[in-house]
């Protein structure tokens, strides 16, 4: 199997951010932290423009745009709106792309409609992959003979990229298919090309995710019971959420990420974030080893021990 090819990736003095989903939680904390660094140039989007008004009119190194991750026709608009502002077609250069928007479908998956899982899965994984493939066309080009700038790409998994949970069918199987095609085209990338793919993978986040970032599917009444695992998990995740134990502040996730682009060193394929994430992500593998050595000898056609 080809190895991924992430090398040691320092940020430039002057790199260009291209963040989708800023309007709230960790795409806002990460689009207020690169504005408040000097040299670092800025393009923020969100579905509506508006919700971004929290960063400056008045800066030429920000760039607020319009941005649905589901259309190709926004994505394409906007990636033309940065190389116009930022220099020119044949002068633009992304340095880090952030593949942050998404929101969660949650509820009894029996009773998700066609509508609703196509939503989430054209948002969390086809969005990202139109995003991230937009952001390697550019980073691949040769600005100067021979010379590439490459580039860092984070594409925001979770915890659910990781491990399944009840009641999350759908949310789950997007970040799923966010590691597999973020895996699959690391490994499709010339090294010499210098492009750097970071799978970031928080567990639970302080962010207005009840609100606008969160769907729910209607109820089914067969897993009504308080005794029902979605349920159990529904009432643990309250709880975490009314105490903040176990979540992390965007802000956090924000400082991580900057440090992953700044300070130097090979960048990681994947990305656990928070004591939870790492925890929980320890405990699938090891069971899993655990299954495929139960397993062993129907999986070798019984040649166990040979």
């Amino acid at each position: 199997m080809n190895p991924v090819n992430n090398r040691p990736y320092k940020l430039p003095p002057d790199a260009i951010w291209l963040i989708t989903g800023c309007s709230s939680g960790i795409g806002r904390a990460l689009a207020s932290l690169i504005a408040s660094k000097p040299g670092q140039r800025l393009i923020a989007t969100a579905r509506n423009p508006s919700a971004l008004s929290y960063l400056p009119d008045d800066n030429a190194d920000i760039l607020k745009l319009p941005l649905d991750v589901t259309s190709p026709s926004s994505v394409d608009t906007a990636f033309s709106a940065a190389a116009e502002h930022f220099g020119g077609k044949d002068k633009f250069h992304v340095d880090v792309v952030v593949n942050n928007a998404g929101y969660s479908l949650s509820g009894d998956t029996e009773a998700a409609t066609e509508e609703e899982s196509h939503a989430e899965i054209e948002t969390l994984f086809f969005g990202t992959a139109r995003v991230m493939m937009k952001g390697v066309g550019i980073m691949r080009r040769e600005k100067e003979a021979g010379a590439r700038r490459g580039g860092l790409i984070f594409n925001v998994s979770s915890l659910a990229g990781l491990c399944a949970f009840p009641g999350h069918a759908y949310y789950n199987a997007g970040k799923f298919a966010v590691e597999g095609f973020s895996e699959s085209v690391a490994r499709e990338l010339h090294p010499d090309w210098n492009i750097n793919v970071c799978i970031t993978e928080p567990s639970g986040v302080k962010t207005n995710f009840e609100g606008h970032s969160k769907a729910n599917i209607q109820p089914h009444p067969a897993y009504a019971g308080d005794y029902m695992p979605a349920r159990k998990l529904e009432k643990y995740v309250r709880i975490g959420k009314e105490t903040g134990i176990g979540m992390l502040e965007p802000s956090a996730i924000a400082e991580a990420l900057f440090s992953i682009a700044s300070r130097g060193e090979r960048v990681p394929l994947r990305l656990p974030l928070g004591p939870t994430c790492w925890k929980m992500a320890r405990m699938k593998f090891e069971g899993l080893l655990e299954e495929f050595e139960a397993v062993k000898g129907i999986s070798t056609m019984g040649r166990a021990g040979q």
